[in-house]
C-alpha cells in the first residue's frame, strides 16, 4: 500500500479490496486505477466521497466473439465510495475520440493501482492523438455551465462550484496558451500557467476554506476568480490542427493487441 494526503490509510485499504474483488469476480486484469474526483483534483471537502476509476483487460478469448459483452464494471454504490471502470477496448475507442475524461484519469495524481506500463503507453497515445479542438470545447462547455450556476447563486455560491469552474477555466487557458492537453489537477494547472498575485491568493484562500468545509458550504462572489473565468470564456474555442487519425488508429490497434496478449511494447 502507498498513500495520499487526501486518502486515509483505512480507505486506501478498502479501495484495494474493492479492486481485488473486481478482478476476482469478473475475471479481469486491472491495468490502472485512480482517483477521478475532487481528491484527485486536489480540492476535496471534508465530506467528499471517493471516485475510483479503472481500466481493465479481459482474457484474450473474451474478445474473440461476434457479440461483445458489457464494457463497463460498476461496484455497488454507497455514500462514501463510487468504483467503476471501462474495458480496454472501450477506453481506446474513447481515446480515439479525444475523450477528455480518459486523459484526466491517466494524469490523476492519486494512483491506487498501476499494473505494468499499460497506463504510460495509453497516456502517450492519448497525448499524441489528442484533438485539442475537442478538448477545448469540452472544457469551455463545462466552464460555461458552472459560470451560469455561479451567476444564478448570487452571493451564496457553493465553494464546490467555484472550484469546478476554476479547474475547467484553467484547462481552457492551458489549451489556449500551451496548445497541449491539460493536466487533471489544480496544482499542476497553476504551475504551468502564469497567474496574477490576486488570482493566486484567491485560489489559496478558496482551497483552504473548502478542505475544512462541506460540499454545501457557500461563499460570496470572489472578484478575482470571476475575472479569471471571464477571461477563459472571452474567446470562442479555436480549431486546432487535426491529428492524422489513420496513424493513431493503427497505433491503438497495436497497443490493444499487445496489452491483451500480454506484451507491452512502447507505442
Amino acid at each position: 500500500m502507498t498513500g495520499d494526503i487526501h486518502v486515509s490509510p483505512e480507505m486506501w485499504t478498502r479501495i484495494e479490496g474493492e479492486l481485488d474483488a473486481v478482478e476476482r469476480e469478473h475475471g479481469v486484469r486491472i491495468l490502472f486505477a485512480v482517483e477521478s474526483g475532487s481528491r484527485g483534483w486536489r480540492f476535496p471537502s471534508r465530506d467528499s466521497d471517493y471516485d475510483v476509476r479503472f481500466v481493465y483487460a479481459r482474457p484474450p478469448r473474451d474478445y474473440l466473439t461476434v457479440w461483445p459483452g458489457r464494457d463497463v464494471i460498476e461496484r455497488p454504490l454507497d455514500a462514501t465510495l463510487d468504483v467503476n471502470g471501462w474495458d480496454l477496448r472501450k477506453a481506446l475507442q474513447l481515446l480515439l475520440r479525444s475523450n477528455a475524461v480518459l486523459i484526466e484519469w491517466l494524469t490523476s495524481p492519486v494512483v491506487y493501482r498501476a499494473g505494468g506500463q499499460a497506463a504510460a503507453h495509453l497516456l502517450q497515445l492519448a497525448r499524441d492523438g489528442a484533438d485539442l479542438t475537442s478538448f477545448t470545447y469540452h472544457y469551455d462547455r463545462q466552464t460555461r455551465r458552472t459560470a451560469e450556476e455561479i451567476a444564478a447563486a448570487g452571493d451564496a455560491v457553493r465553494l464546490k462550484t467555484y472550484c469546478y469552474a476554476l479547474r475547467t477555466a484553467l484547462s481552457v487557458l492551458w489549451l489556449r496558451r500551451r496548445r497541449e492537453a491539460p493536466p487533471m489537477d489544480l496544482p499542476s494547472l497553476r504551475a504551468g500557467l502564469a497567474l496574477g498575485a490576486d488570482v493566486s491568493t484567491a485560489i489559496d484562500e478558496l482551497i483552504a476554506r473548502k478542505i475544512v468545509a462541506t460540499e454545501r458550504d457557500t461563499t460570496a462572489r470572489i472578484t478575482a476568480l470571476d475575472a479569471l473565468i471571464d477571461e477563459a470564456l472571452a474567446e470562442k474555442p479555436e480549431r486546432a490542427e487535426p491529428v492524422p487519425r489513420r496513424e493513431i488508429t493503427a497505433r491503438a490497434d497495436a497497443l490493444f493487441a499487445s496489452i491483451v496478449l500480454g506484451d507491452e511494447p512502447c507505442c
